[in-house]
Formats: C-alpha cells, sequence, structure tokens
C-alpha cells in the first residue's frame, strides 16, 4: 500500500473520492432527485438585491447561500425571502430547514425566525470564528 498526502489535489483525484462518496451514500438515501430553487429580491425597478439558493431533497430543504447587498440589510428583505421559501417549501412536502452560518454572519437573524442551533465548529475556519449549525421544523 502506498499513501500519499497532496495539497491542492488534481480535480479526478477530488471527483474519484465524491464520487465513491456519493454512490455510497445514494444506497441509504430515497431514489428521489434533488431539486435546486432560487429565491431573489428585486426592487420595483427590476435592479437585484439579493437572494437565496438552496436543495430540495425529499421532506428536506437545504439553504445554501443567502446573500443581500450591504444597503438593503436590516430592511425586512431576509426575513421575507426565507418566509416565502418556507411556504412554497411547505407546498411541497418539506417539513425542515437547514443551514449553516458563521458567527461574523446572522445568528441573531436566524433564532429570530424560528431556527435553532444543532450544532457548531468552534475556530472555523480560523481562529476567533466558529461555524453554526441550524434548523427548523416547519410542518
Amino acid at each position: 500500500m502506498h499513501i500519499q498526502f497532496m495539497l491542492n489535489p488534481p480535480k479526478n483525484i477530488k471527483d474519484l473520492i465524491y464520487n465513491g462518496l456519493k454512490s455510497f451514500n445514494l444506497k441509504h438515501f430515497p431514489d428521489e432527485a434533488m431539486q435546486s430553487l432560487a429565491c431573489v429580491a428585486e426592487d420595483p425597478g427590476g435592479n437585484f438585491l439579493g437572494g437565496l439558493t438552496g436543495q430540495i431533497f425529499t421532506n428536506t430543504l437545504f439553504v445554501e447561500f443567502l446573500w443581500l447587498d450591504d444597503s438593503n440589510r436590516s430592511a425586512g428583505i431576509g426575513s421575507k425571502l426565507m418566509a416565502e421559501v418556507e411556504q412554497q417549501a411547505k407546498q411541497l412536502g418539506v417539513t425542515d430547514i437547514y443551514l449553516d452560518t458563521y458567527t461574523f454572519q446572522a445568528p441573531g437573524f436566524y433564532a429570530k425566525l424560528g431556527f435553532e442551533e444543532v450544532g457548531r465548529y468552534t475556530g472555523f475556519p480560523t481562529r476567533g470564528v466558529d461555524k453554526i449549525f441550524l434548523q427548523k421544523k416547519i410542518a
């Protein structure tokens, strides 16, 4: 056996590992397609203000990214985006929403929306910053 440590491995190595793990995992999940989603906000002139992206799988929604321009934060747009996603997700059979955030981002915002912390990496990805895992039951 030969073990090799690599910094910045080539894409084909990362793909081999990812595809092997994905193949193993799929044996344990329902045979259903994952659905991508986006929810965006625009001003009356059609200018992009921000939005979120996510993935729905069976009864779960994972919010990947939520971003608003600095000038649009604290204006209620994020809450409206999340409310719309929650309403639409319920209609698609989603019962639980999951996401993660950093301590310097928006843990208080998500707490106000009813999300509960279920885990935390401390000092990740660097000292003084934590990555927080949150979830909310919606059904």
